[in-house]
C-alpha cells in the first residue's frame, strides 16, 4: 500500500545499512513504485558458482552438524516432507 511505503523503505534502508560492514556498496533506490536494492556486481555469482557455494556449505554441515543453523532443520524437514508426500501422491494417482 502506498500509505506503508515510507515505513517499508525505512525498514529496508535500516537492513541494508546493517549489511554495509559485510557487503559495502549495497544501495537502496526507487524504480517507480518499487523500492529497489542494488547489489554490486562483485557480489554476484553465476548459477554454477552459487551451486558450488551451496555444496561447500552443505558439506560443512555434514562434517560438523552443530554448525547447522537452528532455523534450517525445521525448514529442511518441511521441504522433504512436501517432496516425499508429493511423490507418494503422484504414485498413487498413477495406479
Amino acid at each position: 500500500r502506498t500509505s506503508d511505503r515510507a515505513a517499508v523503505r525505512q525498514a529496508v534502508e535500516r537492513k541494508v545499512a546493517a549489511l554495509q560492514a559485510t557487503y559495502p556498496g549495497l544501495e537502496v533506490g526507487d524504480r517507480g513504485e518499487r523500492i529497489w536494492v542494488t547489489i554490486p556486481e562483485k557480489y554476484r555469482v553465476g548459477h554454477e558458482a552459487h551451486f558450488g557455494l551451496l555444496i561447500r556449505q552443505f558439506m560443512q554441515y555434514v562434517r560438523n552438524p552443530k554448525t547447522l543453523p537452528a532455523w534450517e532443520k525445521p525448514n529442511m524437514l518441511s521441504k522433504y516432507y512436501v517432496t516425499t508426500k508429493g511423490v507418494e501422491l503422484a504414485r498413487q494417482a498413477g495406479r
